[in-house]
């Protein structure tokens, strides 16, 4: 069996950095993080993400995770149209998101050691930050095979932990809300350009 986990805000955010520098709104993502330029109308569309991991290995069962709040409350119900499982969390007083990560973690350390076989079954973390490093690095010892799937800038450490890494810069317009597939059944592990005209959709 094939199992994901999505951190749906991490994923979020850095693919309106990726697209800012994709659609010439900013020349590099260093550039993007000085001067705040990320690309806000940027938005993914969760039934492209879930047809791309089904590429990476099939039968699927997907999580995604993130914080509810009065804005986004049709992303969830989008997601889970798509057939993710949601798994939301409340944001803290001051607006910040909390849990978001510990939850990803708690759940795939349930789903490893109380339901997967590492000769059988694989892992595919959607997320890029380097917190997540300890419990990769964990997994690949215990012979889990386990696949990131991130924007090309996710963490150094994470990348050099997992067993295979695949950047998704070159998807940044084929998952964007509202951008039709041009990809013309490739898969994932092969190297595209964008194929959707603008990454905002």
């Amino acid at each position: 069996m094939h199992l994901a986990y999505v951190d749906c805000s991490n994923l979020f955010i850095e693919a309106q950095k990726v697209s800012a520098v994709a659609r010439g709104m900013a020349p590099s993502l260093a550039a993007v993080n000085h001067r705040h330029a990320s690309d806000f109308a940027y938005r993914l569309d969760f039934h492209r993400l879930m047809a791309l991991l089904r590429e990476v290995d099939d039968p699927l069962r997907a999580a995604a995770f993130g914080s509810i709040t009065d804005a986004n409350e049709t992303l969830w119900s989008h997601a889970q149209a798509a057939g993710f499982d949601v798994q939301v969390v409340e944001r803290g007083a001051d607006g910040r998101e909390k849990r978001v990560d510990t939850g990803v973690v708690t759940r795939i350390c349930r789903d490893a050691y109380r339901l997967a076989d590492p000769d059988r079954d694989r892992i595919t973390l959607v997320a890029g930050d380097g917190d997540y490093e300890p419990l990769v690095r964990q997994l690949v010892a215990d012979r889990f095979h386990v696949t990131l799937l991130f924007w090309a800038h996710a963490s150094r450490e994470l990348q050099q932990a997992v067993s295979h890494f695949h950047a998704l810069d070159p998807y940044i317009a084929e998952l964007a809300l509202g951008c039709r597939d041009t990809s013309g059944g490739k898969d994932i592990h092969r190297s595209r350009g964008q194929s959707c005209g603008s990454a905002g959709g």
